[in-house]
C-alpha cells in the first residue's frame, strides 16, 4: 500500500511540472517547446502558426537593431579615385584584366572611411552573434518552422503570377510533380482566381507574406524588388527547396534533386552568372575572413589544375624574389583567386537547390544583406556590376558563415538571335544539370590527380575554356552536360509586352526566331510559350481567361484583340517553320 501511494505521488508530482512547463511555454510563447513533442510531430496549426509569427517579429528586431549607421559612399566617386582603374563588367573567359580584379586594384576602388567600416563590423558582428544565440535554433525547431519536406517555390505577384502561370505548366510537362509555392508579397495580393482555383489542380498553392509575418514589423523593413526572394524563400513552408525564378523553366525532371550527391554534400547549389567578381577587400574585412594574399588557388573556377599549370611566377618560383613573389599576388592575380575568398564567377539566382534546416544560418545573414543591400551591401559586394541585387548575397553569407556551397564550375550558355548584322540579343541563360556537373568535377580530380606532372607544367596557351572546361568539364564523349533550366530572363513570357514592344521581329518587321538551340533542350521552347499564352488568354472565350490583376486594364480591349493576332501571327511562323527548325544540330 505505502508503495502504491509513493508511485502515485511520483506520478502526481510528475505530471504537475509536464502542467507548469507547458503553462510557461504558452505563457511566453517560447519557440523551443517543440521538444515536448517530439521532432517528428506535428504541432497544432495555431501553435505553429504563433511560433513563426514570433520567429519573424525577433528576426526583423534584430534586423532592424543591427542597421549600419551613416551613409554609404558613392560610388562614382570611388570609382573616379586616384589610382583606381575599375574593372567593370569583365566577361568569364576574359583573362586579360586580371590587374583590374587584383586585390591592390579593388583596394583602391572602394574604400571606407575607418569609422564607416567599424560600425559595418560592429552591427555585421551584432547580428551574427544574434544568429549564435537568440536565433541559433536547434533542428527540431528550425523543422517546426518549415513543417513540410520539399517542394519548388517561386516568387509571384502582378505580371510575376502571369509568368508562373506558364512555368508551372512546363515544370508539369517535364514529369516534376513536386509540390509548388508561388510566394505573393504584401503589395501583390489579389490573384484569387489563379490562387484558389487554378493552382491547386497542379499540386500548388499561393502563399501570402501576411499570412505568415505580422504586418508591422514587416512593414518597417520596407522590402521591394530583390529582397522579396530571400524572404520568400524563408517564409516557404517547405524544409529543402528548389528556388525558380518565375521566368525560369526546367527542361529536365527535377523530382530527385534532392538526393543528388551534390546537394547530399553541401545543402546549397548555386550557379554561375556570366561575370567576373569583383567583391573588394572591403567585404572581408567587414565579416572577418582573412584572405591569404601569398596563396593563389584557382583560375576563374578552375580550382582542380595545379596553379603552375597557369601561372608562370608560380611555375618559375625560383626565378623571384619573395617580394617579387608578393607583388604578383598583390598587384597581378585577381582577388578571387586567392586562398580565402569566394569563387569566381559571380552567381546567377534564377535558380538555387537549398536546405533551408542546414544553411538556416546563410538565408537569414543573406535577408540581413538584401534588407540593407540598396544603401550599402549590393553595393559592397557588386560595385554596381551588372546584375546587381540579390544574386550574390546568397554565396556571401555562405562564405561569411564558412558553410558549404558548390557553384557549377561550367559557365552557362546563351540562347537568342542576331535582331540585325553585329546586333545578338541574348535572350536566355542555359544553365546546366548540376549533378552532371558535380560528377563530372569531382572526376576531373581524379584525372588531375592521375597524372599531377603533366598538369603541373606550365601551359602557355591555357585558358579557362581549353585548359578546363572542354578539357575536364565535358561528358566522356566529348559531349557538353545537359542543360537543365531555360532562364528566359530577357524576353520574359508576358504577352502584353512582347506584343507593345514587338519582339521576334527584326528592324523591317520579318518574324524571326528567338530561341535558336533545339539541340540542346530537345523542345521548340518558343512554340510551346506562345502556344501557351494564346491557348490561355486568347482561345478561351474572354469571360473565361483567368482574371490576373495585370491584365485589369488590358483584358476586353481592342488592344488585347490586337495582342492576340500578335501571338497568333507568330504562332503559324513557328508552327510552319518547326520541323526545319528541330532538325537544326548547331
Amino acid at each position: 500500500m505505502l508503495i502504491r501511494l509513493k508511485k502515485r505521488k511520483i506520478l502526481q508530482v510528475f505530471l504537475s511540472a509536464v502542467v507548469l512547463v507547458l503553462f510557461i511555454c504558452f505563457v511566453h510563447k517560447d519557440t523551443s517547446s517543440r521538444w515536448l513533442y517530439g521532432s517528428n510531430v506535428k504541432l497544432p496549426n495555431l501553435t505553429r502558426s504563433s511560433h513563426r509569427k514570433n520567429f519573424y517579429t525577433a528576426l526583423i528586431q534584430a534586423i532592424v537593431q543591427a542597421k549600419p549607421a551613416g551613409s554609404p559612399p558613392d560610388l562614382n566617386k570611388l570609382h573616379n579615385a586616384e589610382g583606381c582603374t575599375f574593372a567593370d563588367n569583365v566577361a568569364a573567359h576574359d583573362s586579360g584584366r586580371d590587374g583590374d580584379l587584383s586585390y591592390e586594384s579593388l583596394s583602391k576602388c572602394y574604400r571606407l572611411d575607418s569609422t564607416v567600416q567599424e560600425n559595418l563590423v560592429e552591427m555585421h558582428n551584432q547580428f551574427t552573434d544574434v544568429l549564435s544565440g537568440r536565433l541559433n535554433f536547434s533542428i527540431p525547431q528550425r523543422e517546426a518552422l518549415f513543417p513540410e519536406s520539399e517542394g519548388i517555390v517561386t516568387i509571384g505577384g502582378g505580371k510575376y503570377s502571369v509568368l508562373a502561370y506558364t512555368m508551372i505548366k512546363n515544370l508539369r510537362k517535364t514529369g516534376t510533380t513536386l509540390p509548388i509555392e508561388v510566394i505573393i508579397p504584401p503589395q501583390d495580393e489579389g490573384d484569387d482566381e489563379f490562387c484558389n482555383n487554378w493552382l491547386p489542380n497542379f499540386n500548388g498553392r499561393c502563399l501570402y507574406f501576411s499570412d505568415i509575418v505580422p504586418p508591422k514589423p514587416l512593414g518597417d523593413l520596407k522590402l521591394t524588388h530583390f529582397q522579396l526572394k530571400v524572404f520568400g524563400l524563408l517564409i516557404s513552408n517547405f524544409k529543402r527547396i528548389i528556388f525558380m525564378d518565375a521566368d525560369n523553366y526546367a527542361v529536365k525532371n527535377l523530382d530527385l534533386a534532392f538526393n543528388a550527391t551534390s546537394f547530399q554534400d553541401t545543402g546549397l547549389i548555386l550557379w554561375p552568372d556570366y561575370w567576373r567578381r569583383v567583391t573588394p577587400p572591403a567585404f572581408y574585412n567587414i565579416i572577418g575572413s582573412s584572405i591569404n594574399t601569398g596563396k593563389r588557388v584557382r583560375f576563374i573556377s578552375d580550382d582542380i589544375s595545379p596553379v603552375s599549370r597557369y601561372d608562370s611566377f608560380i611555375s618559375n618560383s625560383e626565378d623571384y624574389t619573395s617580394e617579387e613573389m608578393q607583388d604578383h599576388f598583390l598587384r597581378h592575380v585577381p582577388l578571387h583567386d586567392l586562398d580565402g575568398t569566394m569563387s569566381d564567377l559571380t552567381s546567377e539566382s534564377g535558380q538555387m537547390v537549398i536546405d533551408k534546416i542546414r544553411h538556416f544560418h546563410t538565408l537569414l545573414l543573406a535577408l540581413y544583406y538584401n534588407v540593407y543591400g540598396p544603401t550599402w551591401y549590393y553595393n559592397i559586394i557588386s560595385q554596381g556590376t551588372a546584375g546587381e541585387g540579390d544574386k550574390d548575397t546568397f554565396i556571401a553569407a555562405a562564405h561569411a558563415l564558412n558553410a558549404s556551397y558548390y557553384q557549377v564550375k561550367t559557365k552557362f550558355e546563351f540562347d537568342g538571335f542576331f535582331y540585325k548584322k553585329n546586333d545578338y540579343k541574348g535572350i536566355a541563360l542555359l544553365q546546366h544539370d548540376f549533378e552532371q556537373d558535380y560528377k563530372q568535377y569531382q572526376k576531373a580530380q581524379q584525372k588531375v590527380k592521375a597524372d599531377v606532372e603533366k598538369f603541373s607544367k606550365l601551359d602557355p596557351d591555357y585558358t579557362l575554356d581549353k585548359g578546363f572546361l572542354k578539357s575536364l568539364m565535358l561528358n566522356e564523349d566529348g559531349t557538353d552536360l545537359d542543360i537543365m533550366f531555360i532562364h528566359a530572363s530577357f524576353y520574359k513570357a508576358d504577352p502584353w509586352t512582347l506584343y507593345r514592344e514587338n519582339r521576334f521581329t527584326d528592324p523591317d518587321g520579318k518574324q524571326l526566331r528567338g530561341f535558336r538551340k533545339p539541340y540542346r533542350y530537345a523542345m521548340d521552347f518558343e512554340m510551346f510559350l506562345f502556344r501557351d499564352m494564346k491557348e490561355s488568354f486568347c482561345t478561351p472565350p474572354k469571360n473565361q481567361v483567368i482574371k490576373f490583376k495585370y491584365f485589369n486594364d488590358k483584358l476586353n480591349t481592342p488592344e488585347w484583340d490586337k495582342m492576340c493576332q500578335y501571338l497568333t501571327n507568330h504562332l503559324d511562323y513557328l508552327e510552319a517553320t518547326h520541323n526545319e527548325f528541330m532538325e537544326k544540330k548547331n
